[in-house]
């Protein structure tokens, strides 16, 4: 009978993540636990992945880099420090674009463990595939940034977007502006959906309704902030703020309130998310929340540096903090 670490954490009553560490012998189970998994596994002759495992121990000297767009201004900053990290290393990154496509995201992993690449960090906005958490579950090294998996523990780098959106919400209500507009991400993205959190919380607190007419789910670029901000200016009672998810949409809402003669801040301030390049071209100077993308980068590769050549885990998901930088757009 053929059988998964799945199948052995269903008969136990355990996660995955904890079959993973006992049959790979790892600390963190209890000596009660490892051996109910081992008698299990031994029982069904239970063997795992020997190509991860030995891929993990392989002394290659390059480390693969799987993200959605190299282009975006978040993912290149955050890229940029896990190779900085990795040349000191003595490593080479492959970066790995997937264009956001689950099918290429799945040949790359193929791609990896066949190619003697010491471990992998996988970078995004998404919940992770099956096929990353097995991987993850299996001896060969894998590390999260940006990415979040349901069920299981994987290593992860995570940003508070939640208390970010508050910050930048406590700021605009702080400066007694109440009608307050969202201009996120698309709906079904988690940091939008986190960023949303943040501003619900925020009008709560306050002691302010939440006005649904106020949020509007749109791409991450420029041309949504533009056609957001025009959009806004139609309702019965256009908003005082703006809060833009990202500095790109805060980009285009600043253009659009210009174009159509308006004042920033003196009519409609403008808080931006992220702390990008791009801030450097809005004028005025963009109040936004920068988030620790260097930052990002830098603890996922020592995590994965710690998993490749100590073998052994840290503190399975670190979550980093948000800075609110004022600037002259509120």
């Amino acid at each position: 009978m053929s059988i998964t670490m799945k199948d052995i954490a269903q008969i136990v009553g355990v996660s995955e993540s904890t079959v993973s560490r006992a049959i790979n012998n790892k600390p963190g189970v209890g000596e009660k636990t490892r051996k109910e998994i081992l008698k299990v596994a031994n029982k069904y002759n239970f063997s795992p992945n020997q190509l991860a495992r030995n891929l993990a121990k392989q002394e290659s000297k390059m480390i693969g880099l799987i993200l959605p767009d190299i282009s975006s201004l978040f993912y290149s900053e955050v890229a940029r420090a896990i190779q900085d990290f990795a040349l000191k290393k003595g490593y080479q990154v492959v970066i790995c674009n997937t264009d956001g496509a689950r099918e290429q995201e799945n040949n790359y992993i193929e791609w990896l463990q066949s190619n003697q690449i010491a471990g992998a960090i996988f970078l995004g906005d998404r919940l992770v595939s099956n096929q990353i958490m097995k991987l993850g579950l299996s001896d060969y090294p894998v590390v999260l940034a940006n990415r979040l998996v349901e069920g299981v523990t994987l290593p992860s780098v995570i940003i508070d977007n939640t208390s970010g959106a508050y910050k930048a919400m406590e700021h605009l209500l702080d400066k007694n502006y109440q009608n307050i507009a969202l201009i996120n991400g698309p709906q079904d993205n988690w940091q939008a959906q986190n960023r949303l959190r943040g501003y619900k919380q925020a009008l709560k607190d306050f002691n302010l309704e939440f006005n649904s007419n106020l949020v509007l789910h749109q791409e991450w670029d420029r041309e949504s902030g533009y056609q957001g901000f025009l959009e806004l200016v139609k309702l019965e009672e256009p908003p005082e703020a703006i809060f833009a998810a990202n500095d790109l949409i805060a980009a285009g809402v600043v253009e659009a309130i210009k174009m159509g003669g308006y004042l920033v801040p003196q009519d409609i301030a403008v808080v931006g998310f992220e702390d990008t390049v791009v801030t450097s071209i809005i004028d005025p100077p963009l109040t936004t929340v920068a988030q620790p993308m260097y930052q990002m980068g830098t603890q996922a590769v020592n995590k994965l540096f710690t998993l490749i050549e100590d073998d052994v885990r840290g503190e399975e998901i670190e979550i980093l903090d948000c800075e609110l930088i004022i600037r002259e757009s509120t």
